[in-house]
């Protein structure tokens, strides 16, 4: 699994101390992108401090009832929906309260009162769109069998164009894409010389002057012009060899630095480590072979640019390493940096620095004649000044030759590496604006494409309704033949994973297992979820008799993860991977034990726990025990005890 990438927002953010206003807005936002546990929580609390109304109750009663079926509620929620009938009567009337009286009557139906559900579903049906499609959506699990055919139709078409709407496409992916972390560069390397350096050339450069200026001495005391010409023009000579012979150092250290970096070996090799280290190779191998100039081998891109990869790897290794972030969320300057050197390919800019530090043909011409000029100079002023003061003389030539010597190299390391540090700090912060550039241009793409919870919620919701209408495709079932229905939703492992702070875990790919309840027994169809990329793929067909299931077991690896286990007379136990650990996708401010709840809520497993547990418990009598399924089938109590020989008998079928 990849590190979980939590986005940040507001949309879930509620404080203790929030005014009940601010803590419904926050239940509504629960509620609409499909965690109905924290939408009760919250709107409870703003009713709790008195911000109550009949939009308020309205929501309520969906976020009560949400994912959920009537026999799903604990006895004191029954007895609280019931006790809202009665208070609904001193609401002023508007449209939440009639949406709020039509839910209750559809309750007050299917709770066991001999009103007559067409009344209920009339209602419904003339309700604004707004509350109207909320209730259905929300109801999925009350408004099951005979009562759902009404609006099934709707609903269906509703969920195809829900499916596409919003260039969902070309956005989704854009949910799991991991926040980018801001751009880092690497400061050039300090100056390399030290005090020690300055103070040994400032001594070698004030031995090499007194040498200079004893031999002047002696040179002028010859009185004679052709030598005082001589010393004159060696000092000429020197400064053109001094200053051409620095500028060739330069550039030739420069040259052999950047061969070095561009064109020296790879150090990434492929490797199955999980480390961020290994995570940044395995990126810049990849985007480097994505992003090929256009008519060049891949291979000889890849044997070409392996230095300069590898160097720009170590790089982002060196500057992030220490962060403790995933390498996903510096994946886009990875990218980033493969096409920039791509384009300066194209531009014939990649190798461009053998150009900017090769040595010019003068440079080298003058630095060679004005070093030969020196030496002949400087030899015929010396043996002038020997026929004045031999010993003298040639002490002042050796500290003159030596303090040179010692002085230019010095000087030459300590005014190359402040050019170097210069060039370098021009280099880095053009690479940076650069890089600050594709940084904004990245995260405001990402910002302006990713979707929001509602629009996820929806997505997902229509998914599942076109696998559900699939399913009654193929089993030729109507709704009036589904006593009830259960829909449970997992993560496919590995699958690409993403969350709001605040919110539920959401996944690229998704197991969805639908249970359809009839008489004759049970009918499963597993799908698989390509979310990111629209696709639906049947795995899996099963029908069973309902004294089939031997058994239901949920398993708790953790104490923040769930699997289900269910167990058939003539088959292999069946492990249903729910939720994953939550431990390492909490940021500091939330809870692992909220979260983990919230990703259990949105799996639609608290619902298809109870109908498999009742129906490995009792068998087909479960159905006959429950008012909330039989009152709606009239001689149901003679079909339940009359044999089917017709039923399902565990056949399974494999797309």
């Amino acid at each position: 699994m990849q590190a979980d990438e939590i986005h940040n927002s507001t949309v879930y953010q509620v404080l203790p101390d929030a005014p009940p206003e601010q803590k419904y807005k926050v239940g509504i936002a629960y509620l609409r992108d499909g965690v109905p546990t924290r939408a009760r929580k919250l709107i409870d609390e703003a009713r709790a401090h008195g911000y109550d109304n009949a939009e308020v109750r309205f929501h309520w009663v969906l976020a009560m009832l949400s994912k959920r079926s009537y026999r799903d509620l604990t006895p004191d929620e029954r007895q609280r929906l019931a006790s809202e009938v009665q208070r609904c009567a001193d609401i002023p009337s508007d449209d939440w309260t009639r949406s709020l009286s039509a839910v209750h009557d559809l309750l007050d139906y299917l709770i066991g009162t001999n009103k007559d559900p067409e009344h209920a579903l009339t209602q419904l049906a003339g309700l604004p769109a707004p509350q109207r499609d909320q209730v259905i959506h929300h109801l999925d699990l009350v408004l099951t069998g005979g009562l759902k055919d009404r609006f099934w139709a709707d609903i269906r078409r509703h969920a195809e164009e829900t499916r596409t709407s919003h260039d969902r496409q070309n956005r989704v992916w854009a949910y799991f894409e991991p926040f980018p972390s801001r751009p880092r560069t690497r400061q050039p390397t300090p100056v390399t010389s030290t005090t020690r350096d300055r103070v040994r050339a400032g001594f070698t450069t004030v031995a090499a002057v007194l040498g200079a200026s004893y031999l002047a001495k002696a040179v002028f005391l010859t009185a004679r012009p052709l030598p005082i010409v001589a010393y004159l023009l060696a000092i000429v000579a020197a400064s053109f060899a001094i200053r051409s012979g620095f500028q060739w150092r330069y550039l030739s250290g420069r040259l052999v630095e950047h061969e070095r970096r561009y064109a020296g070996r790879s150090g990434t090799t492929g490797t199955t480590d999980q480390g961020f280290a290994a995570s940044v190779t395995r990126y810049f191998e990849y985007y480097f072979n994505r992003y090929p100039p256009k008519g060049v081998d891949r291979t000889h891109w890849t044997k070409t640019t392996a230095g300069i990869r590898s160097w720009l790897r170590n790089e982002i290794v060196d500057l992030y390493r220490e962060s403790r972030i995933p390498a996903g969320r510096i994946k886009w300057l990875v990218r980033f940096l493969a096409r920039d050197v791509r384009d300066k390919w194209h531009k014939g800019e990649l190798f461009a620095y053998r150009e900017r530090y090769q040595v010019a043909v003068p440079t080298k011409i003058v630095c060679a004649l004005s070093t030969l000029a020196f030496l002949g100079f400087v030899s015929y002023a010396v043996l002038a000044a020997l026929e004045t003061e031999l010993l003298a003389t040639v002490t002042a030539t050796v500290v003159i030759l030596i303090g040179t010597g010692y002085a230019l190299r010095d000087w030459s390391e300590i005014i190359g590496e402040r050019r170097r540090v210069a060039e370098d700090q021009l280099e880095r912060e053009r690479v940076h604006k650069a890089r600050e550039d594709e940084y904004q241009r990245w995260k405001d793409k990402l910002d302006a494409t990713r979707p929001s919870e509602t629009e996820m919620e929806a997505w997902l919701t229509a998914d599942k309704t076109i696998v559900v209408e699939r399913a009654l495709h193929h089993y030729r079932l109507a709704w009036r033949d589904v006593l009830t229905h259960a829909v449970l939703q997992t993560p496919v492992k590995n699958s690409k994973h993403a969350r709001v702070r605040g919110g539920p875990r959401r996944y690229a790919k998704y197991d969805i297992r639908l249970f359809l309840i009839t008489l004759d027994g049970v009918r499963e169809l597993g799908t698989s979820i390509d979310f990111e990329h629209m696709t639906l793929t049947d795995i899996e067909r099963n029908n069973f008799r309902f004294d089939a299931v031997s058994s239901v077991y949920v398993a708790t690896p953790t104490d923040l993860s769930c699997d289900l286990e269910l167990t058939l007379m003539n088959g292999e136990p069946r492990a249903i991977h729910i939720t994953d650990p939550t431990s390492d996708q909490t940021t500091p401010d939330e809870s692992p034990d909220v979260v983990a709840q919230m990703n259990l809520d949105v799996t639609g497993f608290t619902h298809t726990l109870h109908i498999l547990e009742g129906i490995a418990a009792e068998g087909k009598r479960w159905i006959e025990r429950d008012p909330y399924l039989t009152k709606p089938l009239e001689g149901l109590s003679d079909e339940l005890n009359r044999p089917n020989p017709s039923s399902a008998s565990g056949a399974k079928a494999h797309n």
